[in-house]
């Protein structure tokens, strides 16, 4: 049952992890929150402090294979017209959920150099499949016959784990510079990786050939003695408490930036991060599945004239014979997806800034993002942010951000795309939003700016 399931899922399907764009928290950079993409961040206060479960709550959803408006049509009602999806998927596509929770952070203004220490906590899971997973069902094999299909793009990666981050920035001259080095915790992985899974179809009698060799890497996840997973542990409040505490599965991150003021309305910046692994190590188990089977079809039509009863179930198991499983328990690796940032900001008036950003993520190929945005201070409560961006095939991406601070309490929101899933859910590809309050002390900077009236 265990080898189906492993054969399925690499045929079938996978999942990778890939942390995705935040176009518009760069534009507030009273936010701590912004450090975590922009380290040389010059913050408005000397100190900013924020609490477990309240400081930062993130959530995000993307799938990017189709726009949906581009494979239906709308009339009395929705139609979806399947042979259009194809064409409008690239070679790799992706669905992708991810939520994230900041539990503390505490930044301090000493001289002229910002330190911070923080602790969030990451879930990630994405699906990202093929065009040729669409291809079969839609179009039939017709097209691939005395060809080979490559689905060698399936991948499984799904990840939950904690960052514990010491950061700094400081300033000198006309540049600023910014680090942060962060210690992971992993908690839990699933990571199908498939080293070949192939499909060949015989133009001579249309033999479907199976080639596949792929393992499913698990680590910290209760089993039973069967191999199933344990869930009754997770009402047990000890065993939840020792899970959450121990560090076995140990990581590595950094991240670095610097930016430049050309003059004093004109500033540059130039930021990497995510630049580190996890190595899993607790409850590792893992299983591998490997072999080579031919699948002529059956004929459903010659046994019923023959009054042959048709075995099917022996026809699935005798093509499953034809795979190999193997258990095994080695601890294994997995890598954070790198991030950039390279961003121009000019100052328009006193609180009136306008910024050019451009963001990547490598994650077996660049995932490129561009935006544009305005931000506005008004009084010494309230900013606004807008912004406007390509992203994910689509560039009605318009984001808004806001951040309130009566006294010393600091509100804020943001959303990278908040018109088209209200406004226009059929061009909807991404979305990210972003809510927390941090408490801030002490003021860096005079905030000039609009009056209140």
């Amino acid at each position: 049952m265990k080898r189906t399931i492993i054969i399925i899922a690499l045929v079938a399907y996978g999942f990778t992890l890939k942390s995705q764009s935040e176009l518009t928290l760069p534009m507030l950079p009273g936010v701590f929150q912004s450090s975590y993409l922009i380290p040389t961040v010059r913050p408005e206060h000397s100190m900013s402090l924020g609490l477990p479960g309240i400081s930062s709550i993130y959530i995000q959803t993307i799938h990017n294979g189709f726009v949906p408006n581009s494979v239906v049509e709308v009339s009395d009602s929705i139609i979806i017209d399947p042979k259009k999806v194809p064409d409008e998927m690239s070679d790799q596509n992706m669905i992708f959920a991810n939520a994230d929770i900041d539990l503390f952070h505490l930044r301090l203004r000493i001289y002229n150099t910002n330190y911070w220490v923080g602790v969030r906590q990451k879930h990630s899971l994405a699906l990202f499949y093929p065009k040729a997973l669409f291809l079969l069902p839609v179009s039939g094999n017709a097209d691939m016959v005395g060809e080979t299909m490559n689905f060698g793009t399936l991948g499984l990666n799904s990840n939950f784990y904690r960052e514990y981050t010491f950061g700094l920035s400081t300033e000198l001259n006309k540049w600023a510079f910014g680090g942060r080095i962060s210690l992971l915790q992993g908690l839990s992985c699933f990571y199908l990786k498939p080293q070949q899974i192939q499909v060949t179809i015989d133009e001579d009698d249309y033999t479907h050939s199976f080639a596949v060799d792929g393992s499913l890497y698990t680590a910290g996840v209760p089993f039973t003695s069967d191999k199933m997973i344990n869930f009754d542990l997770f009402s047990n409040m000890d065993w939840i408490l020792s899970y959450m505490t121990r560090f076995r599965n140990p990581g590595a991150s950094l991240a670095f930036g610097m930016s430049y003021m050309l003059d004093q309305r004109t500033t540059f910046s130039l930021s990497f991060s995510d630049i580190g692994f996890i190595h899993w190590s607790d409850s590792t188990l893992n299983y591998r599945v490997k072999g080579e089977a031919a699948f002529k079809g059956l004929d459903i039509l010659g046994d019923y004239l023959n009054g042959k009863e048709i075995e099917l179930d022996s026809t699935i198991n005798a093509f499953m014979d034809n795979f190999s499983g193997e258990e095994f328990e080695e601890t294994f690796v997995t890598w954070l997806p790198p991030k950039f940032y390279l961003s121009a900001n000019y100052q328009l008036a006193r609180r009136t800034h306008l910024g050019l950003q451009m963001y990547s993520i490598i994650n077996r190929k660049l995932y490129p993002a561009f935006s544009v945005g305005i931000s506005q201070g008004i009084g010494r409560a309230f900013n606004i942010v807008l912004t406007g961006s390509f992203n994910q095939r689509t560039m009605t991406n318009l984001g808004l951000g806001l951040m309130i601070k009566p006294g010393s309490t600091q509100f804020y929101v943001l959303a990278d795309n908040y018109y088209t899933p209200l406004v226009d859910p059929l061009t909807f590809t991404n979305l990210n939003f972003r809510f927390g309050m941090n408490l801030v002390f002490g003021r860096v900077k005079s905030p000039q700016g609009l009056p209140y009236r």
